[in-house]
């Protein structure tokens, strides 16, 4: 397997806030691998506004968000970080953001993320389950304040997944975690959830897949947000790694995505390998 290369970065910007997480742990990584950075800040104006009149309001609100976006971008370049913005003017600015990233060549997409609980994600339309499904790289959702201090490192995996398309995920997901528990000189661990003792997983097993020593390999006969959210308290992990199936169309409607049940469910930043279903 090969170790993921960044080499851009994007940093999705809240308009709706000066509290920029996602770029402080962006700047965090650009500054650990060396990659260069490209925040993006998506407004929408809405309201019913004659067209000569909306187009001056929007020619104005550009103008104002460019000069905020330099005072978030002048201090990373002072700090030699390659740094490069974009403002954009959306109705739509939640489908806006993948295809943004798409455009930019990134690497990784950072967001920040606030917690839902169940009920909510499944009632409204948000972002990040929007973003998981349609993005073309993988998602870091920031949650904590802090960029420093990552001790461990959680690998969600099924090593037990016959498909393909799986198996392929499950390795993308060990090489994404072997390669930031590598570059923070943090503790890698693993996790295995299985269902009925027909499935079980041997942690030696898991611990063979992930390269890692038997104590650092979880399994359990649990469901997958349980357990990973279980393991992921009991060892204070600051980054949980998972896969994510992106889908379209109707499917992209259902929820069910691991990836998605788990985001709410633990406390660490999670980053979500997103690989498209097809």
């Amino acid at each position: 397997m090969s170790e993921p290369v960044v080499q851009k970065i994007f940093c999705i910007i809240d308009p709706t806030t000066t509290r920029q997480r996602a770029l402080a742990r962006a700047a965090a990584v650009a500054s650990a691998t060396g990659a260069s950075l490209h925040a993006y800040c998506c407004f929408s104006i809405g309201g019913d506004r004659p067209s000569s009149e909306r187009a001056q309001f929007e020619e104005a609100e550009l103008a104002r968000y460019r000069a905020w976006m330099e005072t978030l971008v002048d201090p990373l370049r002072a700090d030699g970080i390659a740094v490069e913005y974009e403002v954009d003017c959306r109705d739509d600015w939640r489908g806006a953001m993948a295809p943004a990233a798409k455009r930019a060549g990134a690497d990784l997409i950072v967001r920040a993320t606030v917690p839902r609980t169940a009920l909510q994600r499944r009632m409204l339309k948000t972002t990040d389950w929007k973003l998981l499904r349609e993005a073309p790289c993988p998602v870091l959702l920031v949650k904590s304040d802090s960029a420093e201090g990552l001790r461990r490192v959680l690998a969600a995996v099924n090593i037990n997944d016959k498909d393909d398309a799986h198996r392929r995920l499950t390795d993308s997901v060990i090489e994404y975690a072997r390669a930031v528990a590598e570059l923070a000189g943090a503790e890698l661990h693993g996790v295995n959830a299985f269902q009925g003792s027909g499935n079980f997983v041997h942690p030696p097993d898991l611990a063979k897949r992930l390269g890692v020593e038997r104590q650092q390999a979880h399994v359990g006969d649990a469901e997958p947000e349980e357990l990973v959210a279980q393991v992921a308290e009991k060892l204070e992990a600051s980054l949980v790694v998972v896969g994510s199936l992106a889908r379209k169309g109707l499917s992209g409607a259902v929820v069910g995505n691991t990836a998605e049940r788990i985001l709410d469910g633990v406390p660490a930043d999670l980053l979500c390998i997103v690989q498209q279903a097809g």
